[in-house]
């Protein structure tokens, strides 16, 4: 679209805590930004409560033509749909806001009106159903999950409007440059890097959507698999007290179901407990629990950690050779053989053993304690520089073993099967404390920031996603984590001021995850901001 007399009339629809007004305002910094002249009226329903929220904007060539500005969307009129939730997107269209040549831009994710809560209801809206009627009624229509596509990226759910102002970018149907739509992120000033992040995964959607829609299904079928936990009711009550809103029940439902097929019901109990500490704590600061729901989507991940009986669980399960057929296109009445190579080193070797033989004295106590861990209620002590991270050279001296296995031969699948029915033994495992003082670790941090800052508790709820992986990868990411709280508190021991260590904490976590290299650019931005600020 090139400029005109005429207005581009944008409609942007959404639900209450979707990010629906940060969206806007976005919009209408991009288009000063691009040299436009915008105006617009928010019409934000029950924000609060996952009410309908409605944004008009329009954008004029020249300043002078704002006031022609109508407060009202007409009907037919609107030239760009923007729907945050599919039922609103959808509303919109049957009210016949969209001009005949319109495009749609939005996400098929929902959340549930209170009438398709009654089970009296019958059903609710689905994507099946929604989806024709879009395509109908635009030229253009540019939908998908964006909550699934945040997941994809490694990201949270609070992503999705980020990585859909993204996509509206990556469509050209506005006359933005892509910088105008980052500058306006950078202008508005709410978790930017975190959103760039984000903006910079939706700016690629051509790249990645049919990958997310196949992932979609292969994920669905073997989500499917997994049996829905029969949890004890005083698990259940619990659960249910936590659940305060549909992104957090949505998020407890899946970690139970996870978890429990990971370890088992008290295993996610555990979870509650943790997850409760921090969420009687956040709700002194914030009504939209923010931190508690960053923190139980990472906690659940945290605590389904690979080990070698997880390994061994994955590698037996029946729907990895049904995908192996399909990926492959063996035919059914063909053999074929799985070979699977291991390489563990000395960690992973010695992960299961229990603690009381390759532990300190009265680590054996501690490991089998399935309380939850206690944040520290004092601020974290004070640093004058940061832990190194693993050198290539150490790691090269662990000792490992080459391990050659065929998966498909009896003894191979009976000895992974073996190491697979160990899972009740995993509580008594030196891996499982260490994971668990690393987790500690993090919520002690989580606690900490939440009496600082919340943006600073945020960003540190975030972190928690940076420690991934298993071996080397994890002892790396791990000292990386702490390094970047170490970097927090220095920042904070020299007196800078927060809105600073949170921008500065947000640079290095974006390149702690940014690949294999991100644990070592991160660490040398922070030992030189250090230094910097030294001098």
């Amino acid at each position: 679209m090139a400029k005109t007399k005429a207005p581009i009339t944008v409609l942007i629809a959404a639900v209450g805590g979707q990010g629906g007004q940060l969206f806007a305002q976005w919009l209408f910094d991009a288009a000063k930004i691009a040299g436009f002249a915008p105006a617009g009226v928010g019409l934000p329903g029950l924000s609060q409560r996952e009410g309908a929220t409605i944004y008009y904007l329009e954008f004029f060539a020249n300043p002078e033509d704002t006031s022609l500005f109508s407060p009202f969307p007409e009907k037919g009129q609107v030239q760009i749909l923007i729907g945050l939730e599919l039922l609103e997107l959808l509303r919109a269209v049957q009210s016949g806001y969209l001009s005949t040549d319109g495009v749609i831009v939005g996400s098929t994710h929902r959340v549930l009106t209170a009438d398709e809560k009654l089970p009296i209801k019958g059903g609710f809206v689905t994507e099946q159903q929604a989806l024709p009627i879009l395509h109908r009624a635009a030229r253009q229509c540019i939908v998908f999950d964006a909550v699934k596509a945040a997941t994809f990226a490694g990201l949270s759910e609070r992503a999705a409007n980020a990585i859909l102002l993204g996509a509206l970018a990556a469509s050209e149907v506005l006359p933005f440059p892509p910088n105008a739509f980052r500058k306006a992120i950078e202008h508005y000033g709410v978790a930017v890097n975190f959103n760039l992040r984000a903006f910079e995964f939706g700016l690629r959607y051509r790249e990645w959507s049919d990958k997310l829609n196949q992932l979609e299904n292969e994920t669905m079928a073997e989500w499917e698999q997994i049996p829905e936990p029969d949890l004890p009711e005083p698990v259940r009550r619990k659960m249910e007290a936590l659940s305060l809103d549909d992104e957090l029940a949505s998020t407890l439902k899946q970690a139970a179901r996870w978890l429990c097929h990971y370890q088992d019901a008290r295993y996610f109990a555990r979870y509650l407990d943790c997850l409760q500490a921090i969420c009687e704590r956040d709700r002194e600061c914030s009504s939209n629990l923010l931190v508690t729901k960053e923190v139980a989507r990472i906690l659940a991940l945290r605590m389904a950690y690979e080990d070698a009986i997880r390994v061994a669980q994955l590698k037996t399960q029946r729907q990895r050779f049904e995908r192996l057929r399909q990926e492959h296109r063996i035919a059914d009445d063909t053999v074929y053989r799985v070979v699977d190579f291991f390489s563990p080193d000395w960690d992973e070797l010695t992960g299961l053993l229990p603690v009381k033989v390759t532990g300190g004295k009265g680590h054996g106590t501690r490991a089998t304690n399935l309380q939850p861990p206690v944040p520290d209620p004092q601020p974290l002590s004070e640093v004058d520089d940061l832990p190194n991270l693993p050198s290539q050279v150490e790691e090269l001296k662990r000792p490992a073993v080459q391990l050659r296995l065929e998966t498909t031969s009896l003894l191979g699948f009976l000895t992974l099967k073996a190491l697979s029915l160990l899972k009740p033994l995993r509580p008594y495992s030196q891996r499982f404390r260490n994971e668990w003082e690393a987790i500690t670790e993090w919520l002690s941090a989580v606690d900490w920031a939440l009496r600082e800052d919340y943006e600073l508790a945020f960003l540190v709820a975030r972190s928690g996603e940076m420690v991934r992986g298993y071996g080397r990868t994890r002892r790396k990411t791990l000292s990386a984590w702490q390094a970047f709280i170490a970097f927090l508190k220095a920042l904070r021991q020299r007196g800078t001021p927060t809105r600073e260590i949170v921008s500065l904490g947000e640079q290095f976590l974006e390149l702690a995850m940014s690949g294999p290299q991100g644990p070592e650019k991160a660490w040398q931005f922070a030992k030189e901001q250090l230094a910097r600020m030294s001098g």
